[in-house]
């Protein structure tokens, strides 16, 4: 817990564990259960996926849930900013033998327009983090410089989110957003204010500044209904959304 006068108490993610990598969702979690029952019954067709990393937490999950059901014709994009994630995952997913499952986009999940640069990420996210008692990535004094290098990549397509929501008629089957910290609550209001169909979302670390800012809103919001909730690693939600 660190203690700034003036400032919101904060939980630094990677001072509370250091012995697991805490980006990663185990195939034994309950996030991992969970998804096995909600797929059963969704039975989706329609899937995208923010924050691929390596490949090998929720990405793996959702690919082989689709295979254990025998999920037929399903289309599953999994967006990557960094190159270098991109580029592992897909080594990890084929000798996984999951890559026929899923594909793997290198881009921004976000208009490149909507990102916010080094200012003002140090005025939200360390100046003036609106709550208190959650987690955030990164000790302060490095956190905007971290924060703004995660999606710092100019060669990169944007607006992957508009993209394949496009592709998919504003009506995907379940959203999985787990981009980076800073953006969570931009890529939810971005994917929010697009939609035209019912769709079912996971939000994943739910009780960091990630995703917490989107989780208050679904649990004010009627057009949301809550199938989970739970405090597992950082904590992570699934709910029904109708426009």
């Amino acid at each position: 817990m660190k203690e700034n006068p003036g400032r919101k108490c904060v939980k630094v993610a990677g001072e509370i564990d250091t012995s697991r990598d805490l980006t990663q969702i185990g195939a034994s979690s309950d996030y991992a259960k969970h998804i096995g029952r909600l797929f059963k019954e969704l039975r989706p067709h329609m899937i995208i996926e923010t924050g691929t990393y390596l490949g090998l937490g929720s990405t793996t999950i959702i690919a082989s849930t689709i295979k254990e059901l025998a999920i037929e014709d399903c289309v599953f994009y999994s967006i990557e900013v960094n190159p270098h994630h991109h580029k592992i995952a897909v080594e990890n997913l084929t000798k996984n033998g999951l890559i026929d499952l899923v594909t793997p986009v290198n881009g921004l999940s976000l208009p490149r327009n909507l990102l916010p640069d080094i200012d003002e990420i140090e005025d939200r996210f360390v100046r003036n983090l609106e709550f208190g008692d959650i987690f955030v990535d990164h000790k302060e004094e490095e956190r905007a410089r971290l924060y703004f290098q995660e999606a710092n990549f100019e060669g990169v397509p944007d607006d992957l989110l508009g993209k394949y929501l496009s592709e998919f008629d504003y009506k995907p089957d379940f959203l999985m957003l787990d981009s980076a910290g800073h953006l969570g609550f931009i890529e939810f209001n971005y994917v929010v204010s697009m939609l035209k169909g019912p769709c079912v979302f996971a939000l994943d670390d739910v009780y960091h500044v990630k995703h917490y800012k989107s989780f208050l809103a679904v649990r004010s919001d009627k057009r949301f209904e809550i199938i989970m909730e739970s405090k597992e690693k950082f904590g992570f939600c699934t709910v029904r959304f109708s426009p």
